[in-house]
């Protein structure tokens, strides 16, 4: 599926991304969890490019790493 990301899933990944301080520090936290081995999150960090579900995946990930 390469479906585009919703105004919604986008808008929860821009909020996720200022709770974790900026869109560069999240994608750098995306990066540590894929070289991790984590399941579903893209293999770039051009976050403009993730289809709907590696934006969904990243989202899941990042809220994921808000609880710990």
């Amino acid at each position: 599926m390469n479906e585009l990301p919703s105004v919604a899933l986008t808008q929860r990944f821009l909020a996720v991304c200022e709770y974790h301080g900026s869109q560069r520090l999240a994608v750098s936290l995306v990066a540590v969890g894929r070289g991790a081995g984590v399941p579903g999150l893209p293999p770039g960090d051009d976050w403009t490019v993730w289809n709907a579900e590696e934006m969904r995946a990243v989202v899941e990930y990042l809220e994921q790493m808000r609880i710990r």
